[in-house]
């Protein structure tokens, strides 16, 4: 009752003398010499409060320092002032000496571990110093301290979750919904631990509940997502069109309904709503330059072109300027493609492709000196440089039969970029072609270990040992990787058939090549392949009649025609035909 009657009184010398300390006030400053901690048991009530009042101006004042102190002497005095204690961690923070406040919280607590308020600002603290293992902690006990309320369990979980560790999360979550079936906090998360675990039913029922609760804009997008990546898009559209009708300005929402209905190949309810977008955008030429690539996609380039043009009108935008390059170059328009490029900004992001694109263009025009020159000074210039420069630089080079210096160029690419899957895999290409296997063999195995699902290297690698059969285990495992990764390719599927020869599955070498013929019909690797595995399996005539139909395909090498030849030749002469 004591305690009670001091704490009534000094709220009301608080409230009496507000106005004086704001004007500086007349109450006596405390003499320090006279400040000794109160005896145990007892406080000083008017000690704590004097050095209280002192402390509150000086704060009021923005003098943290000065503050401090006096806060700190005000517990000496009496340390069981809860509103001076809470002080003193605050104004730490506000200086800045987060350690400190760390520190005299976790002793606070050790003193007075029932004080909740003082143990959550000691959790903020941890995270701030990012100490979240201890953070978790702090919340966990107080929701030991206060069972009946779900916000630290909440809480406690949204931390468990963004830390990745949802078998953690889900007990807090199912008695937080335990106790408010309604919690809308509580089926968000619940919601987002259910995706995390590939729940997706569960996910989208917990959405749903929260959205019932409390609509918003960004939970339907957040739903939305998880229909598109599970694949139900017309639940997704659904979702959306009724987003739109509820919040018919929100550029994300109509965004997110355009991108479902391309995916849906509604075409043309997209570019209506694209244009509905037009009216709320607050850049209308970023949406019509979304519009004339939708009008691109459908082979419409005229239109798109038509668009392009006049936003170019309005505003000099490189995109729309490199859109309308590429669309000329489509419809073989080079000149006025290049006038375009040309007038490309150097400091703007397409920079770098519209220049590739001139070169490509002035190839195509047989002005591949010119394209070769133009690359050159650029990469000389050192601005903008990107591993597709060096790759077509290169391939230029080749194309004169300079392969030397098309070897040099692509090394140089390779100190720019020594990790660029295009670039080694080009120049693992050239060295195969000047005949150094071995060094290709390596660069196409380092090109696995950066980009593990590189089908073409996967190819090349099994390819190899299952000509020299080694590894043929290993070979049709990447293989057939390639194969997930690029099924229709008749190469990889010749790979495969010829791994399976290797292994003496005829038959299924046999089903594989057959397969790879019929998406390369012309291929005469690939049919001289066949006819091998035909004559292993004993069908002569087959191999005769495929031996045939490979010497007049596409042949780079005279000597590969020769042996093809040779076959044929001994065939014949054992009655092959």
């Amino acid at each position: 009752m004591l305690r009670f009657m001091c704490a009534f009184r000094w709220w009301l010398c608080v409230a009496a003398t507000c106005v004086v300390l704001l004007t500086g006030g007349c109450q006596p400053k405390p003499d320090p010499a006279a400040l000794q901690a109160a005896p145990p048991g007892k406080a000083d009530y008017a000690c704590s409060y004097s050095y209280f009042l002192w402390g509150r101006r000086a704060e009021l004042l923005l003098r943290f320092e000065e503050a401090l102190e006096f806060y700190q002497k005000a517990l000496i005095c009496d340390d069981q002032a809860e509103f001076v204690s809470e002080k003193v961690p605050i104004l730490l923070l506000r200086l800045e000496r987060t350690d400190e406040a760390a520190l005299w919280l976790r002793n606070h607590l050790e003193a007075h571990p029932d004080r909740a308020g003082m143990r959550m600002l000691y959790a903020r603290v941890l995270l701030k110093q990012k100490k979240n293992t201890e953070a978790m902690e702090q919340y966990r006990l107080i929701s030991e301290q206060q069972p009946d309320d779900p916000t630290m369990r909440l809480l406690l979980a949204e931390m468990h979750l963004n830390t990745g560790q949802a078998a953690k999360a889900r007990p807090l979550l199912d008695q937080a919904l335990a106790q408010d079936p309604a919690s809308y906090p509580g089926h968000i998360l619940m919601a987002q631990l259910c995706r995390m675990e590939g729940q997706t039913d569960e996910a989208v029922e917990h959405y749903l509940k929260a959205l019932e609760r409390n609509w918003s804009a960004e939970l339907a997008l957040e739903l939305g997502e998880l229909y598109v990546k599970s694949g139900h898009f017309d639940e997704a559209a659904g979702l959306f069109e009724d987003a739109v009708e509820r919040d018919e300005q929100n550029e994300a929402v109509r965004v997110a309904l355009i991108h479902v209905y391309l995916l849906q190949h509604k075409v043309n309810q997209a570019l209506a709503e694209l244009h509905r977008l037009k009216i709320y955008a607050d850049q209308p030429q970023r949406v019509d330059l979304t519009i004339a690539r939708l009008y691109a996609r459908q082979g419409q380039y005229d239109k798109a072109i038509a668009i392009a043009g006049k936003i170019l009108e309005k505003e000099n935008l490189s995109e729309a300027r490199y859109l309308l390059a590429a669309l000329l170059a489509q419809k073989q328009k080079y000149g006025r493609a290049l006038r375009e490029l040309r007038l490309l900004d150097r400091n703007a992001p397409e920079y770098g492709d519209g220049l590739l694109m001139q070169a490509r263009i002035l190839k195509d025009q047989n002005k591949a000196e010119e394209a070769r020159q133009l690359l050159e000074r650029h990469l000389d210039a050192g601005k903008q440089r990107t591993a597709e420069m060096y790759i077509l630089l290169a391939a230029l080079y080749q194309a004169e039969g300079r392969d030397d210096t098309g070897k040099k160029v692509l090394l140089q690419g390779l100190e720019q970029f020594p990790n660029d899957e295009n670039l080694l895999y080009e120049y693992g290409l050239l060295l195969e072609d000047n005949g150094d296997h071995s060094a290709a063999l390596a660069v196409m195995q380092k090109i696995i270990a950066i980009k593990p699902d590189h089908a073409a290297a996967l190819n090349f690698v099994g390819f190899s040992w299952a000509d020299k059969k080694v590894n043929l285990d290993q070979a049709l495992e990447y293989i057939q990787r390639a194969i997930e990764l690029k099924p229709d390719n008749g190469y990889i599927r010749d790979s495969l058939g010829w791994v399976y020869y290797r292994l003496g599955k005829l038959d299924q070498a046999i089903t594989e090549l057959e397969a790879a013929v019929r998406m390369s019909p012309d291929d005469a690797a690939i049919l001289e392949h066949l006819g091998d595995v035909y004559l292993e399996k004993g069908r002569a005539r087959d191999a005769l009649r495929t031996y045939q139909k490979a010497v007049k395909g596409v042949i780079k090498d005279d000597k590969d025609k020769d042996r093809i030849r040779e076959k044929i030749r001994i065939l014949e002469h054992q009655g092959g035909r």
